[in-house]
This record gives C-alpha cells, sequence and structure tokens, in this order.
C-alpha cells in the first residue's frame, strides 16, 4: 500500500514538472515571435503582420503577453495601410500600458489610439490621444515616433485651420527627421512647412524653407515628387506671370493629382488662359473631402470672374458660401477647433490639483510629524527628569574623581602631543636639510652645465674667427661682442666676482632695449657658426624675421620665454606658420627641441 502511495505521487510530481516546463516553453516561443515581428516592423511590415496572425490568442498567457501582442498588431495593421476603426485589436494594451507601462510603451499606446479615432474620423478625441502622447516627450528617446506625432498633430491642426499651428509642428518634425537620417519624412515636413506660408501668403518664410530643402531633394532625386505640389503652390501664390507660364508649360504633359490640377487651372486662370483653365476644371470630378470640394468651387468662380461671367461667378460663389458654412458647423460640432486648448485647461487642472494634493499631504504629514517630535520631547523629558533626580547623589559622588581622572588624562595626551609635535619637527627639519642639499647639487649641476656651454660657444666662436678670415666686418664685431660677453661671464662664474658681469650685464641690458638689433646680431652670429643650418632655414622660405624667431629656440629659450621677450600678440600665429614650412606636427614635437636638433645635426 505505502509503495503504490509512493508511485503515485511521483506520477503526480512529474506531470506537473512536465506541465509548467511546456508552459513556460510556450509562451517563451510567443514572446520570441513577437520579439521577431517587432524586429521586422519597420522594415518589412507585412512580414511582421504575418507573424502576428499567426500567433493564436489562446498562447498568450498574461496580461503583457496580450497588451504587447494587441500593440505590435495596431502598429502593423497600421504601416500596412490597413485603417482599423474599432479597438477590439487595441485595447489589451489600453489596459495594461496606461496603468503598468513604461512611457515609451504609453507612447506607443496613446499615437496608435489616435491612429483608429483619426480612421473613424472623430479629429477631437485623435487631437487628445497625440496630445497625451506629446506630454510624454521628455520621457521617450524614440525620435522617429516623436516626429510622426508632431505630423499627426499637424494635420488636425490643417483642419483647424490653425495655421501656424500647422507650420510649427512640421518644422519640428522635419528638424527631428534630419537629425537622425531620414530625409525623405524630412522633406515632407518642410514641404508641409512651405504649404503653410504659402496659404499665410508669407514669401519670405516660404523661401527660407525652399532654401534649406531644395538641396536635400538634390541630394534624394526620389523625393522631388513630394515637392512638386508645394513648388506649383509657390510659383501660382508669388510667381510672376511668365514664370507662372514657363512652369505651366514644362509641366502640362504629367498625369496630374486632383489638387495639382486645381492648381494648374488657377495658375491658367492667373496669366488669362482661360480656355485651359476651363478644360482641365472640366476634367475634374470632386469625389474627396469637403476641402477638395471648396477648392474646385473656389477656383472654378476666380476663372468666371475674370472671364466676366458674374452670373456663373457669384452662384458658385453662393454655393461655396453654403458649404464653408457647414465644414465650419462641422468643425463646431465636433468641438476640434478647442481641443488643444481644453488639453492644456486639463492639464493646468491636473498640475493645480497635484500641487494642491502635494501641500496637502505635506501639511498633514508635516503636522503628524510635529505631534510625534512633541510628544517624543516631552517623553524624553520626563525620563531625563526622572533620571536626573535618581542619579544626582551618584553624579555628586563620582563628580570629583571624574574630575581627577580627566585631569590626569589631559596631562599625559598634552605630554603624547608634545612628543609627537617635536618628532614631526625634527622630521620636516631634516627634510628641509635634505631638500636644500638637493637643490645646490642642482644648482652646481646647472652652474657646470652652464659653464661648459658657454665655454663651448666661446671656443666655437673663437676658432671661427681663426678660420673664417673672410667673415665680413659687421660680423666679426657681432662675434668679438659675444665672445667678450661669454668670456665676462665665465670670469664671473669661475671667481664669483660680480665686478667681471658688468659688460655682460650691459649687454643685457642693451638686449632687452632693443630687441631688433639682438635678434637680428644673433642671426648673424648663427649664419657664421652655422651656415648649413641658416642655408636649411631659407631653402624652407623662412624669412628673415622667421630665422631670427628661430634662433631664439637656437640659443636655449623655450616657447614662453620667447613669447614674452618679443611681447608680440602674434607670436602664436608665427610659430605656427614656421611649423607649416618646417613641415612640423604642431602636436609631434616641441619646436624648440626640433631646432635644437636639426642645428646639431646640420
Amino acid at each position: 500500500m505505502n509503495n503504490l502511495y509512493k508511485k503515485l505521487t511521483i506520477c503526480i510530481l512529474l506531470s506537473s514538472f512536465v506541465l509548467v516546463v511546456s508552459s513556460c516553453g510556450g509562451s517563451g516561443k510567443v514572446w520570441k515571435k513577437l520579439d521577431q515581428a517587432e524586429h521586422l516592423m519597420e522594415a518589412k511590415p507585412d512580414s511582421a503582420l504575418a507573424i502576428l496572425d499567426n500567433i493564436k490568442l489562446s498562447t498568450l498567457k498574461n496580461g503583457e503577453e496580450s497588451a504587447r501582442y494587441a500593440l505590435l498588431k495596431s502598429i502593423a495593421l497600421d504601416k500596412n495601410c490597413i485603417d482599423t476603426t474599432t479597438f477590439d485589436i487595441i485595447n489589451p494594451a489600453i489596459g495594461y500600458y496606461l496603468q503598468h507601462g513604461s512611457a515609451h510603451e504609453k507612447f506607443l499606446t496613446y499615437y496608435y489610439c489616435g491612429r483608429i479615432y483619426q480612421n473613424q474620423g472623430n479629429e477631437d478625441s485623435a487631437m487628445e490621444q497625440f496630445m497625451n502622447a506629446a506630454d510624454l516627450k521628455n520621457e521617450i528617446k524614440d525620435s522617429t515616433l516623436l516626429a510622426h506625432n508632431l505630423v499627426a498633430m499637424g494635420s488636425l491642426y490643417f483642419k483647424q485651420y490653425k495655421i501656424s499651428k500647422f507650420i510649427e509642428t512640421n518644422m519640428d518634425a522635419a528638424e527631428i527627421y534630419g537629425r537622425i537620417g531620414k530625409r525623405i519624412l524630412e522633406i515632407k515636413s518642410y514641404t508641409n512647412a512651405i504649404d503653410g506660408y504659402i496659404m499665410m501668403h508669407d514669401k519670405a518664410a516660404a523661401d527660407s524653407v525652399l532654401s534649406v530643402c531644395m538641396p536635400l531633394v538634390h541630394d534624394y532625386p526620389e523625393s522631388e515628387g513630394f515637392v512638386f505640389s508645394s513648388l506649383l503652390s509657390y510659383i501660382i501664390e508669388f510667381g510672376t506671370s511668365e514664370e507662372i507660364a514657363n512652369f505651366l508649360n514644362e509641366y502640362q504633359n504629367l498625369e496630374l493629382e486632383q489638387d495639382d490640377a486645381l492648381n494648374f487651372a488657377q495658375g491658367y486662370s492667373k496669366i488669362g488662359k482661360f480656355e485651359k483653365a476651363i478644360n482641365i476644371i472640366s476634367d475634374i470630378k470632386i469625389e474627396g473631402t469637403v476641402l477638395d470640394s471648396l477648392k474646385y468651387i473656389s477656383v472654378k468662380t476666380g476663372i468666371y470672374e475674370k472671364q466676366g461671367d458674374y452670373q456663373r461667378a457669384l452662384s458658385l460663389f453662393r454655393e461655396y458660401s453654403a458649404m464653408l458654412e457647414r465644414y465650419q458647423k462641422h468643425l463646431l460640432s465636433q468641438d476640434l477647433l478647442f481641443a488643444d486648448e481644453r488639453h492644456q485647461l486639463e492639464m493646468t487642472n491636473l498640475i493645480e490639483l497635484q500641487n494642491r494634493d502635494r501641500i496637502i499631504w505635506g501639511i498633514l504629514c508635516g503636522s503628524f510629524a510635529l505631534f510625534l517630535l512633541v510628544g517624543w520631547f516631552y517623553y524624553r523629558y520626563r525620563l531625563l527628569r526622572s533620571k536626573r533626580l535618581i542619579a544626582e547623589k551618584d553624579n555628586d559622588n563620582l563628580r570629583l574623581e571624574q574630575e581627577n581622572l580627566r585631569r590626569e588624562k589631559e596631562n599625559a595626551e598634552l605630554e603624547r602631543d608634545k612628543k609627537t609635535l617635536e618628532a614631526q619637527n625634527l622630521e620636516k627639519e631634516r627634510k628641509r636639510l635634505v631638500a636644500e642639499q638637493h637643490l645646490r647639487e642642482l644648482e652646481a649641476a646647472n652652474l657646470i652645465l652652464e659653464k661648459k656651454q658657454l665655454e663651448g660657444e666661446r671656443d666655437n666662436l673663437r676658432d671661427l674667427l681663426k678660420e673664417q678670415t673672410e667673415l665680413s666686418k659687421p660680423i666679426q664685431e657681432i662675434i668679438k661682442m659675444r665672445l667678450d660677453m661669454l668670456n665676462s661671464l665665465l670670469a664671473k662664474e669661475i671667481t664669483n666676482n660680480e665686478s667681471y658681469a658688468k659688460p655682460y650685464n650691459k649687454w643685457i641690458e642693451s638686449i632687452r632695449n632693443d630687441k631688433s638689433e639682438f635678434m637680428n646680431s644673433t642671426r648673424l652670429a648663427f649664419t657664421a657658426s652655422h651656415p648649413r643650418f641658416i642655408e636649411y632655414l631659407e631653402q624652407h622660405g623662412l624669412s628673415i624675421d622667421e630665422i631670427n624667431y628661430i634662433c631664439l629656440y637656437a640659443i636655449g629659450l623655450r616657447g614662453k620665454e620667447v613669447g614674452e621677450y618679443i611681447q608680440l600678440k602674434r607670436h602664436y600665429n608665427i610659430s605656427s606658420d614656421i611649423r607649416k614650412k618646417l613641415g612640423i606636427d604642431e602636436h609631434e614635437t616641441n619646436i624648440g627641441l626640433y631646432i635644437r636638433k636639426r642645428m646639431n645635426e646640420l
């Protein structure tokens, strides 16, 4: 009996495990298909829709899967131009994402709810959904979706005759499309803005947008079809009779859309070709929206009026007025004209309510905290008072002992601090002595090095005078003067007697007073002592001033010291020009090191 019971228990556990594993496996497969559909959504929306259609609703295990499936299916239908007018499909996404979704998921849900309302013709509700999505613009990173939402809002603003808003949303959308590299959509948004400026008769603004849009059209010829209608409207609105005629003649054989055909008729009417205008009008059959009918009647009225057929023009004008009045009543009945204002008012009221609730909760929480704090202080006061009364006698007895212990402790700490301070002072003194010794060693080494450099320059110049007897007198005088200065400086360094340095100091003072003379004399000295180096600089096209500048580096000055000596604002420009002529990378090497190295090599 016990064995049978054990076997039955094992079978039940195994069956449960198999069911759980199979359930988890099925759920994972569904989620993988949803990932695949989302991945294909932009490039191949038809394939994404096919994948979604193959998912059975019974395999969706929880609210999140159902919501994601519903949202992806709504997106796929919209991208495949299947206009959905019911919320049957997207309802699970609305119920889940608006409560538990991320900002991106909420944005998508609002946007595609707006698209469904648009398909229904309920433009007031569509605008409300698009504005709900726009409220999340600072929380999402999908720039494409933001731009799509702006374009959708713009289309509704156009129907409201809010042309400024229509232009603003499309310009914002164009900026976003351009930033993410969607050039065709950017061009479409620009053409919408151009149409808006044409309706407002703002040629300067239309020209400004065209100056941005047309170079893009040149780079992307496949977009020419999108900009044609806007160019046609622009030419007819702002062009001369000759420009209109040339444009119409160039494109008269095109197969035109209804709106373009009406613009052609208006253009022919404007330049006085009424027969062509009437022929185009007679071939048009108005089967579109009320706006198409209004434009048709408006164009036809203008043609009859210019022909002098005022009776027909008046009859059409009356029809136009009646139709326009009906359309305006329809707009007002939908309350679409006030959708954005109402949304802003609702958002303002919501923010005010949230602020009021925050203040009320703050006051309540503060009051409660204050009450607790007062109670806690009162309790502590009573407790401490009781403890104080009990401990007073004990404290009196212990106070003297604690005072004595404190004094002993302070004395011990003072003694310890004193010893620590003495040790620190000794260590600082030792480090100071070591640093001074090191400094003296460095100074001695520098003096030895400077002395060797001065002796080398002196010997070089002395040998040059002996060997180069044909040197010109000015150069010989410069070299002799330098020899005298170097001998003076060396005598001062050897004897440590400042009186030997007087000629040198006098020479230094003259160098400070006459920079140009010093730099020229330095160049002449180098011409004699390092002719191949000076020839190298001349071969690279350096001017005399630039060679003078180079010689300052050659005698050992650094860039900062050269700048301080010549006191020229264009010090950096001179250095940059010399680098270019000598082929020195600006970031590759120090110009002083490079010059001294080349001088030694040559």
